[in-house]
């Protein structure tokens, strides 16, 4: 069996990939928030843990289109809150703008039953990985997902 190298962030949120779509440069996750990620009373949903699931969907989908060969290093990433995540399932779709050789740019959105709760941009340093980073992926969090081809 292999070892589940899944960042333990990841496990907390229970991120899974759903969707890569290589046509449309687009990757589909869902996260399930707990009451631990929460303030007011446990109802809310902290903004630090609502951008990392959108900066998270961009990252993967970006070493994804470079076969693994890049990791993003966020350059910056801009969040616009639009609602008040709660507790539960939310669903996050991201898309590439621009990749080019160093440096590319990408959208996420994050939804919760219907009802977009956030946004993001970012600009990202593409910094080659040592190593493979396939199997994380590939192997745990995305083992289920539906993969479209170009």
């Amino acid at each position: 069996m292999k070892k589940d190298h899944t960042p333990e962030y990841m496990k907390q949120l229970s991120g899974k990939v759903l969707e890569i779509n290589l046509k449309s440069q687009s990757l589909k996750m869902s996260f399930l928030a707990t009451e631990d990620i929460c303030h007011s009373n446990g109802t809310i949903i902290q903004g630090g843990f609502t951008t990392v699931m959108m900066d998270s969907c961009m990252a993967f989908l970006v070493m994804e289109l470079s076969d693994f060969i890049y990791t993003p290093m966020s350059i910056d990433i801009n969040v616009s809150f639009l609602a008040a995540g709660r507790p539960g399932q939310l669903d996050c779709e991201s898309k590439i703008i621009k990749l080019g050789k160093s440096i590319g740019f990408a959208s996420a959105e994050l939804h919760q039953e219907g009802e977009m709760i956030a946004t993001a941009s970012s600009s990202l340093k593409l910094v080659k990985i040592e190593g493979s980073q396939k199997d994380f992926l590939k192997d745990n969090i995305a083992k289920d997902a539906k993969i479209i081809k170009a």
